[in-house]
């Protein structure tokens, strides 16, 4: 019997092409239906878009920058295909020739 693969943490930082907003903004839904089982699954631990800066009000859109996740895999490999196969990397939201995928340990994890 095989033992289970080693999963260790890692930080993905992914800036977004320069005027992505409104690409990022009508392609979220299947950017999120893609995240759901990574998340569900238990691989997709933390993600969110960088702002320019915090909104002034809440119904505000903000001006999105990128994205940094925090994935949990057994490879940098196993990232690199989940981040490649994300709608967002596939349309050109993100500038993927500037993502970086680090190795990371978490020192405190705690719910929402």
């Amino acid at each position: 019997m095989s033992q289970p693969q080693q999963q260790y943490d890692w930080l993905v930082q992914i800036p977004d092409q320069p005027d992505a907003l409104p690409l990022r903004l009508s392609n979220l839904a299947d950017h999120l239906n893609y995240n759901k089982p990574h998340i569900d699954g238990g691989k997709l631990v933390l993600t969110g878009p960088t702002l320019a800066a915090q909104p002034k009000a809440a119904d505000q859109v903000p001006q999105m920058t990128g994205t940094v996740t925090l994935f949990k895999a057994g490879t940098e490999e196993e990232v690199w295909e989940m981040v490649r196969g994300n709608p967002f990397a596939k349309v050109g939201v993100w500038d993927m020739d500037h993502a970086t995928v680090t190795p990371f340990r978490c020192a405190v994890r705690k719910g929402m």
